[in-house]
C-alpha cells in the first residue's frame, strides 16, 4: 500500500512538472506532451547552431567581421518575413496548408548547401550569402509560427512547461554540438530543421476542450439554444467588431517593452557571441539556455499559481539595467559575463512573454499565425537593430571603448522610463479597486458566452478571480468540496488556463482593455 501511494504521489508531482491537469495519471507520456517538447528543443538547437557556432559562416576579405555581419543578416530575414506575414489580410493560408513546413526546409537548408559549397571550394560573392542568411532567417520564423500556432491549444501551463523544458533540453545539445566537427554538425541540422517543421503537433489538450465544448453546446440547447444571458450558443465564437479592435490592442499593447529589451539582447549577444569566439569560450550559451529552462520549469511548477506573468516580468527590467551599467566597466572575462547573463534575462523575458502572448490570442480566440506575427515582429525588429549598434562598435577597438558607455547609459535611461510607464500602468488598470462592477460584470458575460460556462460554473468562475480558495466556494454556494473541483476543471478546460492565477490575469487583461 506505501509503495502504490508512493507510486500515485511521483505520478502527480510528474504531471505538475509536464503542466497538465489531466485525470489520468497513467497517460504521463501523453500528458507531457514529448513530440512538441522535442521539437521546441529543434527549434532552439537551430537557432544556437546558426547564430552562436560559426558552421554556416563563409570567410571573405570585403567585409570587416564578416561573420557578424552574415549572422545579422539572418535575424534581418527572420523579422522581414514575420512583419509580411503580421500585414496580410489574411493569414488561414498557412494554417490550412503545409507552406510554412515546407518553406521553413526549403529557407532553412539554403544557408547549409551554401556552407558545403563555400567548404567545397567554390567561390562564392557576398551578395549570395547574404541571401542565404536572409532566407534561414525567414526559415527560422516560418517554423516558430508553425510550432507556436500548433501549441496554441496546449494550455497556458502545459504551453509554459514545454517551453522551459524544451530550453533546458536544448541547452545540453548545444554542449555536445561543441564536441563535434562542422561536418557532423551540417548533417545534424539538417535533421533538425526537417524535424522541426514536419513533427505532428497536436496536443491533449485540444481534444479535451473540444469535447467540453460540445458538452457546453448540448447544455445550452437543452436550455433553448440560449445562455445564461440570452445569447445564442451558436454565434459566442464570432467575435465583435469592438472586441477584433481591443484584440489588436491588445497584440500590440508591450510592442514597446519588447523592442527595447530586444535591442538590448541583440546589443548583448553580438559583443557576446564575438568575444567568446574570440577567446574560445562558447559555454556561455549553455547557460542561457538551461539557466532559464530550469527557472521556467520551477515556476510552471511551484509559482504560476501564485505568481502572475506580468509581475514576473516587471522584476527583469531592473536587473536588465543594472547589468548594462556594469558592461562599460567590465574588464573582457566581466564583459562576456555581463553580456550572458543579459543574454539569460532576455531568454526567460522571451518565453514568458510567448506564454503571455499565447494568452492573448488564446483568450480572443484570433486568427494564430497572423496574430504570433504581429505579436512577435517587434521583437525581430529590435532584435536587428541591437546587432547592428554591436556589429558597428565591433569595427575597431576604438569604436568600442567610445560608443559602448554612451549606448549603455541611453538604454539604461530607457527601461527606467519603459519601467515607469509599465508599473504605473499595471496599478492604474491592474485591479478591479479602481472598475465599476458593471464593468466587471461585462467581462464575466464576455467570458460566460465565448467560452459556454454553465450558470454554475459563471458562479465559480467569479469566487475564483476574487481569489477564494475551494473550501470557501463550497461553504458560499452550499455545494460538496469534490463538486467545486469538477467545477474548476471544466472551467480551465473550457477556458484554457491551468490555474487561479491565469483565469484571474485574463480578467484584468480584459478589464484594461475596456479602460
Amino acid at each position: 500500500m506505501k509503495e502504490q501511494t508512493e507510486k500515485g504521489r511521483a505520478s502527480r508531482v510528474l504531471r505538475r512538472l509536464a503542466g497538465g491537469r489531466g485525470p489520468s495519471p497513467d497517460s504521463l507520456v501523453h500528458e507531457w506532451s514529448v513530440l512538441p517538447t522535442v521539437a521546441v528543443s529543434c527549434y532552439w538547437i537551430w537557432l544556437y547552431i546558426a547564430y552562436s557556432l560559426d558552421v554556416f559562416v563563409v570567410s571573405s576579405d570585403a567585409f570587416v567581421r564578416f561573420d557578424i555581419l552574415q549572422k545579422g543578416f539572418g535575424f534581418l530575414g527572420a523579422a522581414l518575413f514575420m512583419i509580411v506575414v503580421s500585414r496580410l489580410r489574411t493569414a488561414t493560408f498557412f494554417e490550412r496548408t503545409p507552406f510554412l513546413a515546407l518553406f521553413s526546409v526549403g529557407a532553412g537548408l539554403s544557408i547549409v548547401v551554401v556552407s558545403a559549397l563555400a567548404r567545397a571550394g567554390v567561390p562564392l560573392v557576398p551578395p549570395v550569402v547574404f541571401a542565404a542568411w536572409l532566407l534561414m532567417g525567414a526559415g527560422t520564423a516560418a517554423a516558430f509560427l508553425r510550432l507556436f500556432s500548433g501549441l496554441q491549444d496546449a494550455g497556458q501551463g502545459r504551453f509554459c512547461a514545454i517551453n522551459s523544458l524544451a530550453l533546458f533540453l536544448s541547452g545540453f545539445f548545444y554542449l555536445l554540438l561543441l564536441g563535434l566537427q562542422d561536418n557532423v554538425r551540417l548533417v545534424l541540422t539538417v535533421f533538425v530543421v526537417c524535424f522541426t517543421a514536419f513533427v505532428p503537433l497536436n496536443t491533449p489538450a485540444s481534444s479535451a476542450s473540444a469535447g467540453d465544448e460540445a458538452g457546453a453546446a448540448a447544455s445550452a440547447r437543452k436550455v433553448g439554444g440560449k445562455s445564461a444571458h440570452g445569447a445564442s450558443a451558436t454565434g459566442e465564437g464570432a467575435p465583435s467588431q469592438t472586441a477584433g479592435n481591443a484584440a489588436v490592442k491588445a497584440l500590440l499593447s508591450f510592442r514597446g517593452e519588447l523592442f527595447l529589451l530586444s535591442v538590448v539582447f541583440g546589443l548583448a549577444y553580438c559583443l557576446g557571441i564575438s568575444l567568446s569566439i574570440m577567446s574560445g569560450s562558447l559555454e556561455f550559451i549553455w547557460l542561457s539556455l538551461c539557466v532559464p529552462g530550469i527557472f521556467l520549469m520551477l515556476y510552471s511548477v511551484f509559482l504560476k499559481n501564485r505568481v502572475s506573468v506580468r509581475v514576473l516580468l516587471t522584476f527583469l527590467f531592473p536587473i536588465a539595467a543594472f547589468l548594462l551599467l556594469l558592461l562599460p566597466f567590465s574588464n573582457p572575462f566581466g564583459l562576456v559575463l555581463c553580456c550572458s547573463l543579459l543574454v539569460m534575462c532576455f531568454t526567460t523575458y522571451d518565453v514568458l512573454n510567448v506564454v503571455r502572448l499565447r494568452s492573448i490570442i488564446a483568450a480572443n480566440r484570433l486568427p494564430q499565425a497572423k496574430s504570433w506575427a504581429t505579436g512577435r515582429y517587434p521583437q525581430l525588429a529590435g532584435l536587428v537593430l541591437g546587432w547592428a549598434v554591436g556589429y558597428g562598435m565591433l569595427l575597431t577597438d576604438d569604436a568600442l571603448k567610445a560608443l559602448l558607455p554612451v549606448v549603455c547609459v541611453g538604454l539604461v535611461v530607457a527601461i527606467v522610463a519603459m519601467l515607469t510607464r509599465y508599473v504605473w500602468k499595471f496599478s492604474d488598470a491592474g485591479g478591479t479597486a479602481h472598475v465599476s462592477e458593471e464593468a466587471v460584470e461585462s467581462v464575466h458575460d464576455a467570458i460566460t458566452l465565448r467560452y459556454r460556462l454553465s450558470p454554475r460554473e459563471r458562479e465559480v468562475m467569479e469566487l475564483l478571480v476574487r481569489g477564494y480558495s475551494t473550501e470557501r466556494i463550497g461553504k458560499d454556494l452550499h455545494i460538496s468540496y469534490h463538486t467545486v473541483k469538477t467545477h474548476v476543471y471544466h472551467i480551465y478546460q473550457k477556458v484554457g488556463v491551468h490555474a487561479q492565477q491565469e483565469l484571474i490575469d485574463l480578467v484584468e487583461e480584459r478589464l484594461r482593455l475596456m479602460r
